[in-house]
């Protein structure tokens, strides 16, 4: 056996730890679950312990995969490094550990899909399949001659071990041994490594093993894993050495799926679920305890307390280069779950093991030690079926009991022997010395051999390569002029539909020519039903201007009319006033004498008649109280009957008016502002004409010019026509300036000079008439001022004329109401003197006799006081009387002034109508424009053409490409080779 092996690393590594947050499911969304994990980097994990995020905790891996993680990122990140290192002679492990229901299995095994498919496109594939695939790819690429690839498929259910690619249906249970030859290794007896040639049949094994293992719905997970597995994958690939001696070198891959830990009353599990379920768990806490153990380090590690430890001894700890992937939920319902995975996965993160390359192994050696191993379990064997011993054969026991007597015989001649060898060693160590100068000086001169060596052979490497490196560029360089030459081709192709494109192109333009054309004919027979529009437009402002004038002389007669009428009502309202104050005066006054003078003459005739002269005078003095009453209670409602009257006709009959004047204001302001337009469109029709007159010189010029050539007399007879039939003007011109176009473009040599005058000519022709319009628009502008000006005014007056209207209806309702106070407040003294006078005829008759005199004082006072009254009445009517006076002056004074203004406005009317028609000449003149579709413009349409033109792919890509397919077809001629020529020497590892 050969002893030689690979140093170890000089420094040990950490345990690598990645985190996979798989996307949340229906089921935790209908749950109304929040997403309690937050990635806020792709090394960092946050957990909130609430929704709002204010209790979270954070822990830090290697990386983090989030839900929109793919399959393939997770197996380049971490199983695709590790390959490399298997093949460097490793042993790696790659283990899922997590919750139930997290994606454990999904991650390491997938889904099976099409087996065509590479590994590294295959969106579904987990990390087992791609692995190997990988692992075949790798093979390929590799310089040895010979590899074999061997898998086994290992399957912990309950604490006990089953082979998933056992050919028995029965699933054999298979033991578990330590590894004398290596501490910390386990030898798993009974279990079958299958040889696979290719990656279909890695998916066969795969399948077979899954179908075998323990699988069952829950609560939580429809396909939850029941079990532990690990699948292994062994590689040993021979190579020579420097001496050309044979050397097999070994590398491991083990990928393990761990079943996920489940809380029982939340998965539902019961009887059987529920054991499989305390027994998931438990080896799970082991796993933990462990960890905790490593990390602590603790003195004693629990590995044998598991067998799910025992198999992962050699990676927790030991010479294995080991990663975890942990599987966690994003949900809120897995909190405490996600927070106990993710504290495991970063506690094993400081656990450290020791990577070592596995010993290489001479053919020979491992022939022998085949051979050995293959005698001594043919002895256990028959010891077992004998059932002799110690199932040790009792040759085997023997040997061993003399190899120890003569081991214990040997280490005593051996420490004799060293003390010898001390002895040795000094008088050695004299001579050594002396040798060792000599061979300092071999050891350069062999230095500098081996220098000069090291350089021929460098030279020698450099020219080799550099003679295939120029073979490979003439290779690509000719590869490179085939796809020029290609792309030259396709070029050519995308020219001629290019060309074919334009000459369509060229041809609508052509139609679209046509099309202006047309539209120019057009616009020039707008302008001819332009003018007879703006005739007939002049023709109504002209009317609308006498009617105006009408409305100001009607206005004027309305005034006048108005303050004959008021004057004449005012006179009669007087004349009333002093009628009635001539009758009161004449009645009271009189009938108030007579009666004194009687009623003196019968006092002074007989006192015995003084009791029938006092009832009669009674009755008398009652009646006339009631009749003088009544005679002013119809006196007071006649008039202000006729009062109320005068005031509620005149007040109608100025509301009326003043309601027709702001109609008929705001009619003469329509008719004024289309009077105005009218006015615009003359100043546009003047300067029209003008230009007209121009184009008509122009015009003159070229048929001059065309007098020359054939057809003089043609255009001569169409100018004498358009002379004599202005209202073809525009007809006629449009001909004749086509038959002068047409003539011209045949004698464009000699007319070149005319037509540059004829085309500054109409230049300035359109200078002049842009210049106009833009004096319009200012005048535009200033009219439009002066109309809201206008507008403002009639509100203002309108409102005014209303306000002055109901003044009046106010005063002579006021002054109605006040006359017919007075009257009452009349009426009301001559009742308190009718009760005086009763009261002052009874005191008279019982002092007749002696009051004789003062009775007649009392008479004289009663004449003064209805005197008086009189004379206070006739001053109060007066007052009234010069106060309607003069209101009635005042509103005649407002109705003069008010038809001034309409007078006023009548004339700023209709200057601004004059102005604002101008405006409208300009808009029928220019801003009027139709169109009739032809039929003959080319229809919008998609040209199809390349839109972009074919070009050679970047040198490099090409070359890339050209160097992959002849890499594949080297790889497959050699994988050929390698088939035809070796098939014989693949089962070398099971030879004699």
């Amino acid at each position: 056996m050969n002893d030689t092996r690979n140093s170890k690393k000089d420094k040990n590594q950490h345990i690598q730890v990645f985190v996979r947050v798989r996307p949340i499911n229906n089921s935790e969304k209908i749950g109304k679950s929040f997403l309690a994990v937050e990635l806020p980097s792709n090394k960092e994990v946050v957990v909130h312990e609430r929704s709002q995020g204010t209790h979270s905790k954070k822990f830090t891996f290697d990386k983090v995969f989030g839900p929109s993680s793919k399959q393939v990122d997770v197996y380049n990140a971490v199983v695709s490094p590790l390959l490399e290192e298997v093949l460097a002679g490793y042993n790696c492990t790659v283990f899922a550990y997590g919750q139930t229901g997290t994606g454990k299995t999904f991650t390491m095994e997938g889904v099976s899909n099409d087996p065509t498919l590479h590994w590294q496109s295959d969106t579904m594939a987990g990390i087992i399949p791609r692995a190997l695939s990988h692992l075949f790819d790798e093979l390929r690429l590799l310089e040895a001659q010979e590899y074999t690839v061997r898998v086994s498929f290992l399957e912990l259910y309950n604490e006990e071990l089953f082979d998933l690619l056992s050919p028995n249906d029965d699933a054999s249970k298979i033991r578990l041994y330590e590894d004398a030859t290596r501490k910390g290794s386990v030898i798993i007896h009974g279990l079958e490594e299958v040889t696979v040639h290719n990656k279909n049949e890695v998916y066969k094994i795969l399948e077979k093993g899954s179908e075998k293992r323990q699988t069952a719905a829950t609560l939580m997970n429809a396909h939850s894993s029941r079990s532990h597995t690990v699948f292994s994958i062994t590689i040993h690939i021979k190579e020579n050495n420097v001496d050309g001696e044979e050397l097999l070198k070994t590398g491991k891959l083990n990928l393990v799926d761990l079943a996920g830990s489940e809380n029982v009353g939340r998965s539902g599990a019961v009887d059987r679920r529920a054991r499989e379920a305390g027994n998931i768990n438990q080896s799970l806490l082991t796993l933990g305890r462990v960890i905790t153990a490593l990390v602590e380090r603790a003195p004693h590690i629990p590995y044998r307390e598991s067998k799910l430890t025992r198999l992962l001894q050699e990676s927790l700890g030991g010479r294995t280069k080991t990663s975890i992937i942990a599987t966690v939920s994003p949900a809120s319902i897995n909190l405490e779950e996600t927070l106990s995975t993710l504290d495991y996965a970063h506690r094993a993160k400081n656990i450290t093991n020791r990577p070592e390359i596995n010993q290489k192994l001479s053919k020979k050696a491992l022939l022998k030690e085949y051979t050995e191993e293959i005698e001594r379990l043919r002895r256990d064997l028959l010891a077992a079926r004998e059932r002799n011993g110690v199932y040790l054969a009792q040759e085997n026991y023997h040997e061993m009991q003399s190899l120890i007597e003569n081991q214990s015989k040997e280490i005593e001649e051996k420490i004799t022997h060293i003390k010898v060898l001390k002895e040795t060693m000094e008088i050695k160590e004299q001579i050594f010395n002396d040798l060792q100068a000599k061979h300092n000086e071999q050891a350069n001169h062999l230095h500098k051999t081996k220098e000069q060596l090291e350089t021929t052979t460098h030279a020698l490497k450099s020219t080799a390569a550099l003679l295939q490196m120029t073979e490979r560029e003439k290779e690509e360089q000719s590869y490179l002029v085939e796809k020029h030459v290609s792309t030259e081709k396709e070029l050519l192709s995308q020219a001629q539909t290019l060309l074919n494109v334009a000459d369509t192109v060229t041809t609508d333009v052509n139609k679209l020519q046509d099309k202006i054309s047309h539209k120019r004919q057009l616009e020039q027979e707008n302008e001819h039903l332009g003018h007879q529009f703006r005739c007939n437009i002049a023709k109504q402002f002209q009317d609308m201007e006498n009617n105006v004038t009408v409305y100001s002389q009607n206005f004027l007669q309305f005034a006048t009319s108005m303050k004959d009428k008021i004057d004449s009502q005012v006179k009669l309202f007087k004349k009333d006033i002093d009628l009635l104050i001539h009758h009161m005066s004449n009645d009271i006054v009189n009938k108030e004498q007579l009666e004194v003078d009687d009623f003196t003459k019968n006092i002074n005739n007989s006192y015995a008649h003084y009791q029938q002269w006092l009832n009669t005078e009674m009755k008398y003095s009652s009646d006339m109280t009631q009749s003088e009453q009544e005679f002013l209670n119809n006196t007071s409602l006649k008039l202000t009957s006729k009062i109320n009257d005068l005031i509620q006709i005149n007040s109608l009959q100025i509301a009326n008016n003043l309601r027709h004047l702001n109609d008929d204001v705001s009619q003469k302001f329509d008719k004024l502002l289309a009077y105005t337009n009218e006015s615009i469109g003359q100043l546009c029709n003047h300067k029209i004409h003008e230009r007209d007159n121009l184009r008509k010189n122009i015009d003159e010029i070229r048929q001059n010019i065309q007098a020359i050539q054939e057809g003089d007399g043609k255009i001569m007879e169409e100018q004498e026509s358009f002379k004599k039939s202005f209202e073809n003007l525009w007809l006629q011109f449009n001909k004749l300036n086509k038959n002068v176009t047409e003539n011209y473009s045949n004698r464009s040599a000699t007319l070149t000079r005319v037509n540059e005058i004829c085309d500054s000519t109409d230049t300035v022709i359109l200078n002049n008439h842009h210049n106009t319009v833009g004096k319009n628009e200012s005048l535009q502008e200033k009219i439009q001022s002066n109309i809201d000006i206008l507008k403002s005014d009639i509100d203002h007056n309108m409102i005014k004329n209303q306000t002055i209207a109901e003044q009046i209806a106010v005063e002579g309702h006021n002054l109605t109401d006040e006359f017919q106070t007075n009257i009452n407040n009349r009426c009301n003294v001559l009742m308190q003197n009718k009760l005086h006078l009763e009261d002052d005829m009874k005191q008279m008759e019982q002092k007749f006799m002696e009051d004789n005199t003062s009775s007649i004082g009392f008479i004289e006072n009663i004449h003064h006081i209805l005197v008086q009254g009189y004379d206070n009445h006739v001053k109060l009517v007066e007052e009234k009387e010069k106060k309607n006076l003069q209101m009635f002056t005042e509103l005649n004074n407002e109705i003069t002034k008010q038809s001034k203004i309409s007078s006023d406005l009548n004339d700023k009317t209709t200057t601004e109508l004059h102005l604002i028609q101008e405006r409208i000449g300009k808009f029928f003149l220019e801003d009027l424009r139709h169109d009739t579709p032809t039929g003959l413009t080319p229809a919008r349409k998609e040209y199809h053409y390349p839109r972009r033109l074919v070009a050679t792919s970047p040198h490099e890509r090409i070359i890339q490409r050209f160097r992959e397919i002849n890499y594949r077809e080297s790889s497959d001629n050699e994988e050929t080779t390698l088939v035809n020529n070796n098939s014989p020497k693949k089962q070398w590892p099971n030879a004699n």
